[in-house]
């Protein structure tokens, strides 16, 4: 019997042993947790916390405990925040997002799992698990902002005016009301850029998005579109002259002298002008339309105005002798892909390069791509070219593979007409076996529009691209749509880092809020497993920056501009040899 006793103590001994090790444990998590834990009763009130909720809210826990949680929660998320313990205390664990309030009184953006505490089968109550999320948060208005909006000037970008004028077409065919469209381009821009330096350019842009702001209504709609180019929106036009009256406005703001480096100057601007629904009642007519308008202007000197007319279509025959140019330029040889080296941050060896498609034309001389993409997409040219593109580009990457260079990549551009047509996958498996390259070596670079036309066929076409073995890249991020739940959904490889973002980056507009945003994207990259290429740097210090904040891969002039494929070899040769005589 006494064994039995004594059985029964040692037993009873290590099970308050485990107990006691178990509460330990329990308790080393629930202290020691950088993540802010607390307790709740059926109730809603709070019966423990941990010192890092403690610590981040500024309460004491005495002020905490027996406090109800939703004290501590702003007013707008109650209904939603009760509606998530109900389904807690029913055991169904939650996570939401919501604004805390600390006891300073400001707010902190925390993301809250609810997890039901279970007792003899039975819930008892809730732990709250919280993470500070304030600053992801910031990051991704920014990021969200940057999408819409130009970032020198602070005005909604070309996405944002195409977006909300097809929204007031809509509402106008229901209202009938006339809407105009005004292009707004500075007079001799380029001259101004070229003479005084870029950043005097940038000042002037920005003083001129300021008078335009001074001479709008509240319901109208300014956009820097591109470049020097300005748009503006009248949604309602009440009287004949409100659309003169507003040219008018627009021609004496700008008057006002702004000084540079002690000298002042003053800028006049070209406007053209279209109506809704006299000259079209479809948004992309009417952009086209308020283009010929503006060219027109443009033609007459400076500071001019013109509305679009039916008979301004004869300007088009000058496009129209374009197109034809276009059309024969792949069969005469005159359009010829360059390539612009790409420099891992790391290891600062060239790994790779991007196709850039150049057209040199024996009377127009190098034509633009801003000008002759845009025509060969609309005329249904572009999947010829990208095809040429595609394959050309591929051919010269085997070429530098059989001298030696089995390092190199090739980056290649697909429009979105390109990547949405059903052969497209085919085409690009007929381009690696006739090249005869590693699957591996050929990047493609899809724009994030591209992408969300029709997701889920995208990413079908995605799926398989990667199967082939072909690495997918996300074009321009910040220029579109530049969201993030997408670019978790798409199976890419890598993300490149719009020049707009790092434009600033080293000179006098340099904030901290610019490299916070570029920050946030790499690191936010980093947790999806992207690597991330910086396009458009021109400086050391622009490289520098990229490199400390963690950027994979850099692109832009201060490596290299873009070449043909005989000076990209050179370029290869020499850069090799410097590396060679530093090392």
């Amino acid at each position: 019997m006494s064994h039995l006793v004594q059985a029964s103590a040692k037993e009873m001994e290590q099970l308050n042993n485990t107990l006691l090790e178990s509460e330990q444990r329990y308790k080393s998590l629930f202290e020691h947790n950088p993540d802010m834990i607390y307790s709740m009763n059926m109730n809603g009130y709070i019966t423990s916390v941990n010192p890092a909720l403690v610590q981040t809210l500024g309460f004491s826990e005495t002020d905490m405990l027996q406090a109800h949680a939703l004290n501590f929660v702003c007013k707008k998320d109650h209904k939603r925040v009760v509606e998530h313990f109900r389904l807690a205390i029913h055991d169904k664990p939650q996570t939401f997002v919501t604004s805390i309030r600390k006891k300073d009184g400001s707010e902190i953006v925390c993301s809250i799992t609810n997890i039901p505490i279970v007792v003899n089968q039975s819930v008892v109550g809730v732990y709250g698990i919280s993470k500070n999320i304030t600053w992801q948060k910031n990051a991704e208005e920014k990021i969200e902002r940057l999408a819409f909006h130009d970032s020198l000037t602070g005005l909604p970008n070309r996405s944002q005016f195409e977006k909300r004028l097809r929204e007031f077409v809509e509402e106008n065919q229901h209202t009938k009301n006339k809407l105009a469209v005004m292009f707004i381009d500075i007079d001799h821009f380029k001259i101004i850029n070229e003479s005084l330096g870029h950043h005097i350019g940038d000042v002037v842009l920005k003083h001129v998005s300021k008078q335009l702001r001074q001479t709008i209504k509240g319901e109208d709609l300014l956009c820097r579109f591109a470049g020097d180019v300005f748009t503006l929106i009248l949604p309602t036009l009440d009287k004949p002259g409100e659309v003169i009256d507003t040219a008018n406005r627009i021609g004496e703001a700008l008057k006002m002298p702004i000084y540079l480096d002690g000298q002042e100057y003053t800028v006049s601007a070209s406007i053209g002008i279209s109506i809704y629904p006299d000259d079209s009642m479809d948004a992309d007519v009417l952009i086209k339309n308020a283009d010929i308008a503006l060219h027109k202007a443009k033609e007459k000197g400076r500071g001019k105005r013109e509305f679009f007319t039916g008979e301004m279509n004869a300007f088009t025959l000058e496009r129209l002798k374009l197109e034809g140019y276009l059309r024969k330029a792949i069969q005469k040889g005159e359009l010829q892909p360059y390539f612009q080296p790409q420099l891992c941050m790391k290891t600062e060896r060239i790994t790779g390069f991007e196709a850039l498609l150049r057209w040199n034309h024996p009377e127009l001389g190098l034509v633009s791509p801003m000008q002759f993409v845009p025509l060969a997409e609309e005329i249904g040219l572009i999947d010829d070219i990208g095809r040429f593109v595609l394959f050309e580009s591929c051919k010269q990457l085997r070429r530098w593979h059989d001298e030696g260079a089995h390092h190199l990549s090739i980056s290649v551009n697909v429009s979105g007409r390109q990547f949405q047509r059903l052969s497209f996958v085919y085409e690009v498996k007929e381009a690696l076996q006739t090249s005869g390259i590693p699957a591996e070596c050929l990047h493609l670079e899809l724009t994030e529009s591209t992408m969300i036309h029709n997701v889920q066929y995208s990413i079908s076409i995605m799926q398989e691209l990667r199967e082939l073995g072909v690495k997918l890249s996300i074009d321009d991020f910040g220029t579109g749509y530049s969201s993030l739940s997408y670019l978790k959904d798409f199976p890419v490889d890598s993300l490149k880092i719009d020049q707009s973002f790092i434009r600033h980056l080293s000179d006098d507009f340099f904030n901290t809020s610019d490299a916070a945003i570029i920050k946030a994207i790499i690191m936010m990259c980093e947790g999806l497993s992207l690597s991330t290429v910086a396009e458009g740097v021109e400086t050391y210090e622009q490289l520098k920056l990229l490199r400390e904040y963690g950027c994979h891969t850099a692109q832009g002039y201060i490596i290299s501009k873009p070449m043909p494929a005989n000076e990209a070899q050179l370029f290869l040769k020499e850069f090799l040899k410097m590396k060679n005589s530093t090392s």
